[in-house]
């Protein structure tokens, strides 16, 4: 996938979150989107999860509540695309989550990176 394909698909979407991420690939942040397809219903298990994580580690995110319900609206898609942008010393990590044809972005999310909310207990 293309940075630009990517910056128009965040920009079909409203919230910090995909403001941010758009404002990061336009920076020039690395990104990627990864082969293969994986199912929706592991995505919201693992997700949910690393939600809980982060909330009860009081690690910063970006509109995480937020894409675990639209991967819970997106189980009728089977599976879906992920891909990243961020990477080591980048402030803000972002998750993407994409139809598995790439034509729309499902969600998006961004945990801190900072070296503070990492070391919380």
């Amino acid at each position: 996938m293309e940075r630009d394909t990517l910056i128009v698909l965040l920009g079909a979407e409203d919230g910090d979150v995909y403001e941010s991420c758009r404002d990061a690939l336009r920076a020039g942040y690395d990104f990627k989107v990864f082969d293969g397809a994986v199912p929706v219903g592991a995505l919201v298990t693992t997700y949910r999860r690393r939600e809980r994580h982060t909330r009860t580690r009081g690690i910063r995110t970006l509109g995480f509540v937020q894409a675990v319900e639209r991967l819970v609206s997106a189980e009728e898609l089977g599976k879906l695309l992920i891909g990243q942008v961020g990477g080591a010393g980048t402030p803000w990590f972002y998750q993407l989550f994409l139809a598995p044809d790439a034509s729309r972005l499902v969600a998006c999310l961004a945990v801190s990176q900072d070296r503070e909310d990492a070391s919380r207990p």
